[in-house]
This record gives structure tokens, sequence and C-alpha cells, in this order.
């Protein structure tokens, strides 16, 4: 059963003395006006680990469009199979322990790609809520993760990594808990064709 959840209001404030944030205990928030913003928090049924989950969602400019959101994910829906409930993380774990035709090299690398880059970026995102725009996103900052650390990734690796995606989420779809799956129609960077080097005496 979901719980009934609740919103409140925090900012990134710190604390001067400590370094840390206020959060809600901010002075600014207290004296009212529009300083910091608005979250949701909500606790989730077990997962499909047998684990209870927690959604925070924030950055909303009022409490009354975070009232909207928390009132959208508390509301069931006519034919809701439940994936709104579960998240990308979840399903993804699930997916891999549940894979028995797939040779054993196989499920290695799927499980490297959800380790290192599907779960990190796509793991607190509600799978009914998964769209190509946030797949998109996640490929953009995967790429500029690794510019930053000097360790460009390459086209070949960003194509396997949305094979991995895909396979999972069409297990997903299969299930019945997605109409489509949102990583078959994400763009990514194409690979540079290698240039013909001329040797000469």
């Amino acid at each position: 059963m979901v719980s009934e959840g609740c919103v409140y209001r925090r900012c990134g404030c710190t604390d001067p003395g400590t370094g840390r944030q206020y959060g809600q205990a901010c002075p600014r928030l207290a004296a009212g006006g529009r300083h910091g913003s608005w979250y949701v928090r909500l606790e989730l049924p077990a997962g499909l680990d047998g684990h209870r989950r927690r959604i925070r969602r924030g950055g909303y400019p009022s409490r009354k469009a975070a009232v909207a959101v928390l009132a959208r994910l508390r509301a069931p829906r006519p034919g809701d199979t439940g994936a709104r409930m579960l998240t990308v993380g979840d399903w993804l774990a699930h997916w891999l322990v549940s894979r028995t035709a797939t040779a054993p090299s196989t499920v290695r690398g799927y499980a490297a790609h959800c380790r290192l880059y599907l779960t990190p970026y796509l793991g607190e995102v509600l799978l009914g809520e998964l769209t190509t725009p946030t797949v998109q996103a996640m490929f953009a900052a995967i790429i500029r993760q690794h510019h930053a650390l000097g360790t460009p990734v390459s086209a070949a690796t960003l194509t396997r990594i949305r094979a991995t995606l895909r396979a999972a989420l069409n297990a997903a779809v299969r299930r019945g808990l997605l109409t489509e799956n949102p990583a078959a129609k994400a763009e990514l960077p194409k690979a540079r064709r290698p240039r013909a080097v001329v040797w000469t005496p």
C-alpha cells in the first residue's frame, strides 16, 4: 500500500559554522516569501526485492504544484499495472537476476552497464515515467562526464549501453509494465570512420 506522503519546503543554504545544509531548518524559510522550493516524499510498497522504497522529488515552485504531483503519484489509474510505483533501478535488478537463456558473458556485460551507467543515472526514475528525452539526457550526461575526466567514451560503448537498456525495457513491455520502449528512439553520436593512413618510405 502506498503511504499518504507529504510535501515540504527546503533550500540549499549552508550553515557557515558547520558547512552543512540547513534543509528544512533554514531561518529564511521561516520568514516566508519565495525562498527555497517544494519537495514531495512518498513511501512506496515493497519492491521486487522485498524492500520498502521511498520517492523524493523536488524543485517545485509552490506548495500547490508539489501537492498536485503527490496526488498524481498516489492516485490509482484504470488498468494501472504498478509501473508507476516501480523504479527503473528496481526493474533492472529484477531483470538481471531473471536472465536464464542468456550466455554468462552477455549477462556480465549487462550487469556492468547497469552498475556503471543505467542505475546511477536512471535508477530513481519511476519506470512508468521513463521517457525518450530522459534516456537521451542520460547519454549526454555520460558523454560529458567522461569528457571531463579525460576518458572519452566511444560510440561503440554507448551503443552497447543502449542495447542493454533496450533489452531490459523490451522485457518490461512484454510484462505489460510499459506500452513502448523509451530507449528505442534514443539517438547516439555517430561513430567516426577510421581514416586510412598512407605510409611512405
